[in-house]
C-alpha cells in the first residue's frame, strides 16, 4: 500500500524505514527541509541500531522517499502521522502543535483517507480531529489509534518482534479494509474504541512508572532494615503472578519525559472530572524524591572531601540512544558542577560532544581515560563496553575509588571495592535503629530549658521532646493567645515535679527580651539551654519592591532576636561556666534563596555569628550551635504557597508544593538533634552548622576532638585550589 508518514524524528524514521521494508511505498515528510535535506543523505537526526541500514536499503529499493512538501499527499492511501510529542523539564507535553500539524494535514487530503495517528497525544485528540473534519472540513476520514510501542534503542526489532499492536478503531468497513494492511506489520491485532487504545499507551507507561517508583521505595526500606534490594526483586520476578520481565530492578529514578508525560495525561484528566487518583498523583513525586539517593552520597563525599573529580559512565537518558533529552546523568553533572566538582564523561552512543555538553562534562575518549586521577565513578549507562572492564583492571588504576552505581548494572565491581561500590538498596552499615531520642539516655531533670516560637511547629515540638526527658520549660511567641493554647496542652503532659512556664514575647525588642530573661531567672533561678528557635521568612519578592520595613523587621526577628537573647543569658552561663544554645538556622544559610532574600541572608548571618561567639565564649565551656532542620511541613511552608510563583519564584514555588505531597522532614528528626545538642553528649562541639537530616551526628561523640580542630560544619571561602583550579591563587 502507498503510505505517507509525516513527522520524521525518533518514531517517524522507525516507522517509515520498517514500512519500507515490508515493501510498501512510503512517502516520509517532515517540514524541516534540513532534517529532509540530511536524510536523504542517510544522516539520521538520532540514534538507533539498524535503522540507518535499513533507510539506506529501502531508499535503493526505491520503497522510501523523503520529502518536505505535501504535493503528493493525496496519492498516498494511508496518512500516518508519527511526529514525536516534545515534553519540558515537568514533563508537559505541547500536544497543541502537534494538532495543530495534523489539522493543516487533512485540509489538504481528499475524502476518505485512511488516517493512523500514534503521536502521543492525550486521550480525546482523535474525538477532536474527527469532529473539526466533519463539523468544519465536511470532510469524511477514517481514523485509527496506533499507540506507538517502539523501545528507544531497540525500535526496528520491537517494530518487527512486537507481541501485539493496539489499533483503535471507530468504524467496522474501514476495519475489514485496513486490516490486512495492518497485519502485514504484525498478525496479532488487539482491536478496541479509540478511547480505548489512547488511554492503553498512558496506563502503560504509568504502570511502568510506578513499578520503577514502587521497587526503589522498597529500596530504600531495604537500606535501613538491613535488607538487599537485589535478592527482593529476586523473590518478586520468581512469583509467577509479576514475572522475569516486570520493571522492578532497584536502580535510578526514570528520566527522559517519555513516562512522566503519561503520567501527567491521566492525572490531568482525572482531574478534569474531579476525580481522585491518588496513586497516579504518587507516581512523580516519589521519582523526584528518589533523585535525593545519589544526591545524599555525593553530598557526603563533598563534606568529607573525599571527591573533586568525578567521571560518569553513560550520558543518555536510556542505552543505545544517543538523546540527552531530560537525561539523569546531566542533571547530576549540573549538580556536582554546583559544588565546583570536575565532571568528565563517556558515552559510546555520542561520537562527539557539543560545545554546550562540553561545558557542563569533559568528553573521554575512552571509559578509563581519566579513571587514574578522578576519586568518584558514576555508572548511569548499561553499555556491554562498562561490562567487560574487569575490576581488577580499574582498581591496578586506582585503589581508593568510590563506584556509585545506582542500577546495580556493573556488579562486578561490588567483590573488589566493598564498601566503596554502592548501589540503591545496598543494606547501609552499621544498620540504624528505628529513629528514636532513646538512642542516647537523656535526663535533663532539674535543668531549665528557654525555647523561643514555641507556639506551634518545630518549637512547641522541640519543647515537647525537652519536657518528655524531665526538663523545666519557659516558652515563648510573639502571639498570647497561641502561647498560652501551647502552654495549656503542655501542661496536661508533664510530672508533677516539672514546672512550665510561658510569655508573649517579641525576641526583636530588647526591653521584652530582657523582661522574659528576668522572669524566667525569678521563677528558676538558673537557664541551661537556650533554644533560639523563633523565626519568619518575611517579605517574598524582588529585593527592589518588597516592604523595607518588613525585610529589616525579618533581620530583627531573626539575627537580632538571636543576639539579643544570647547576649542577655552570656552572663548566667559564664556565672556557672557552662551553657547551651542552639540556633536554628537552615535554608539560605548555604544557598541563595532568590525572592526570599531577607530569610536567607539573616540565616546566614546567624551563623556567622554563631561561630563568631563559640570563638568568643569558648573558655567558658559554653557550646553554641546552629542547625538545619530540612524542610518542614509547616506553617512558614504554607506562606510560601500561598504568596505563589509570582512572588517566590516558580522554582520554590513547585519546590513546595512537592514537599507539601510528600510529607517534608519530620519533625523528630530535628527535635532529636535539638536534645543532643542540648545534652552533656554534645559537651566541646560548638561552632557548627549541622543539618538533621544529612549528618550523622550520632558519632560524633566518638570523635569530638577531630570535629573541633576541623573547618568542617563551618561557613568559609572557598579557594580556587579546593575546586582544581590553579589560576586564581598564590
Amino acid at each position: 500500500m502507498k503510505v505517507f508518514v509525516q513527522g520524521l524524528w525518533h518514531c517517524g524514521c522507525v516507522v517509515s524505514a520498517c514500512l519500507a521494508s515490508l515493501k510498501h511505498d512510503v512517502i516520509a515528510y517532515d517540514e524541516n527541509k534540513l532534517l529532509i535535506k540530511k536524510l536523504k543523505k542517510n544522516i539520521l537526526p538520532i540514534f538507533e541500531p539498524k535503522l540507518k541500514d535499513l533507510i539506506k536499503n529501502s531508499t535503493n529499493d526505491e520503497k522510501l522517499s523523503f520529502v518536505d512538501n505535501l504535493k503528493n499527499l493525496n496519492k498516498a492511501e494511508i496518512i500516518w502521522f508519527t511526529y514525536d510529542t516534545p515534553v519540558d523539564e515537568n514533563d508537559r507535553a505541547n500536544s497543541e502543535n502537534i494538532i495543530e500539524k495534523i489539522k493543516r494535514t487533512l485540509k489538504k487530503l481528499n475524502s476518505k483517507k485512511y488516517i493512523i495517528i500514534s503521536s502521543q497525544l492525550p486521550v480525546g485528540s482523535i474525538r477532536l480531529l474527527e469532529s473539526y473534519s466533519k463539523n468544519i472540513l465536511k470532510k469524511k476520514f477514517y481514523f485509527f489509534c496506533c499507540p506507538e510501542n517502539l523501545q528507544l534503542g531497540n525500535s526496528v526489532s520491537s517494530f518487527f518482534d512486537a507481541k501485539r499492536m493496539i489499533v483503535g478503531y471507530r468504524d467496522m468497513n474501514s476495519k475489514k479494509n485496513i486490516n490486512s494492511f495492518l497485519k502485514s506489520i504484525n498478525s496479532n491485532l488487539i482491536w478496541m474504541k479509540i478511547e480505548s487504545a489512547e488511554i492503553s499507551k498512558h496506563a502503560l507507561n504509568s504502570f511502568l512508572a510506578s513499578s520503577v517508583t514502587f521497587i526503589n521505595e522498597i529500596s530504600i526500606i531495604c537500606e535501613h532494615f538491613g535488607g538487599d534490594a537485589k535478592e527482593v526483586e529476586e523473590s518478586l520476578k520468581s512469583e509467577p503472578r509479576i514475572g522475569r520481565k516486570a520493571f522492578l530492578s532497584p536502580g535510578a529514578p526514570f528520566s527522559g519525559g517519555t513516562l512522566g508525560r503519561d503520567v501527567n495525561y491521566l492525572n490531568e484528566i482525572a482531574k478534569s472530572k474531579n476525580l481522585k487518583t491518588n496513586l497516579l498523583s504518587s507516581i512523580k513525586p516519589s521519582n523526584e524524591n528518589h533523585k535525593k539517593w545519589i544526591y545524599h552520597h555525593l553530598e557526603k563525599l563533598i563534606l568529607n572531601k573525599k571527591i573533586k573529580k568525578v567521571t560518569i559512565w553513560g550520558l543518555t537518558y536510556k542505552e543505545n540512544t544517543d538523546t540527552l533529552r531530560r537525561s539523569f546523568a546531566i542533571e547530576v553533572s549540573n549538580w556536582l558542577k554546583n559544588y565546583g566538582i570536575k565532571v568528565t564523561g563517556f558515552d559510546s552512543n555520542i561520537k562527539k560532544f557539543t560545545t554546550k555538553l562540553n561545558e557542563k562534562i569533559q568528553q573521554l575518549s575512552t571509559p578509563l581515560s581519566k579513571i587514574k586521577s578522578i576519586d568518584t565513578l558514576i555508572i548511569l549507562g548499561k553499555s556491554e563496553d562498562f561490562l567487560r572492564i574487569s575490576a581488577t583492571a580499574i582498581k591496578k588504576l586506582n585503589k581508593k575509588l568510590f563506584i556509585i552505581d545506582p542500577n546495580y548494572f556493573c556488579n562486578h565491581f561490588k567483590k573488589t571495592y566493598k564498601d566503596r561500590y554502592l548501589y540503591v538498596g545496598k543494606p547501609m552499615k552499621p544498620m540504624p535503629t528505628v529513629a528514636t531520642a532513646n538512642n542516647f539516655k537523656y535526663n535533663f531533670k532539674n535543668q531549665v530549658v528557654l525555647v523561643t516560637g514555641a507556639s506551634k511547629g518545630l518549637g512547641y515540638e522541640a519543647a515537647k521532646y525537652f519536657l518528655k526527658y524531665g526538663s523545666n520549660l519557659m516558652i515563648c511567641s510573639r502571639n498570647q493567645i497561641q502561647i498560652k493554647k501551647a502552654y495549656e496542652k503542655l501542661i496536661k503532659i508533664k510530672k508533677k515535679n516539672q514546672k512550665i512556664f510561658y510569655s508573649a514575647t517579641d525576641v526583636s525588642s530588647y526591653q521584652q527580651v530582657k523582661k522574659l530573661i528576668d522572669i524566667t531567672i525569678k521563677k528558676f533561678k538558673k537557664i541551661d539551654v537556650l533554644v533560639n528557635n523563633a523565626g519568619v521568612y518575611g517579605p517574598k519578592g524582588h529585593i527592589e519592591k518588597v516592604n523595607w520595613d518588613e525585610w529589616v523587621k525579618t533581620f530583627q526577628i531573626n539575627l537580632f532576636g538571636s543576639i539579643l537573647l544570647s547576649r542577655a543569658v552570656m552572663p548566667f552561663f559564664k556565672k556557672k561556666n557552662k551553657g547551651k544554645i542552639i540556633q536554628l538556622s537552615g535554608g539560605g544559610a548555604t544557598s541563595p534563596l532568590p525572592l526570599i532574600s531577607g530569610y536567607a541572608v539573616s540565616k546566614a548571618a546567624v551563623v556567622r555569628f554563631v561561630e563568631n561567639l563559640s570563638e568568643e565564649v569558648k573558655k567558658y565551656n559554653i557550646d553554641i550551635n546552629a542547625i538545619s532542620p530540612g524542610p518542614l511541613n509547616t506553617d512558614m511552608l504554607k506562606e510560601i504557597i500561598k504568596a505563589g510563583p509570582t512572588k517566590v519564584g516558580q522554582k520554590m514555588y513547585n519546590k513546595s508544593l512537592e514537599q507539601k505531597r510528600n510529607g517534608g522532614t519530620p519533625l523528630f528528626k530535628a527535635c532529636e538533634l535539638i536534645l543532643f545538642l542540648g545534652s552533656k553528649y554534645s559537651d566541646g562541639i560548638k561552632g557548627k552548622l549541622i543539618s538533621a537530616v544529612w549528618d550523622d551526628w550520632k558519632k560524633w561523640i566518638k570523635n569530638k576532638k577531630l570535629l573541633q580542630n576541623s573547618d568542617v560544619y563551618t561557613l568559609r571561602r572557598i579557594i580556587g585550589k579546593e575546586r582544581g583550579f590553579e589560576w586564581g591563587d598564590k
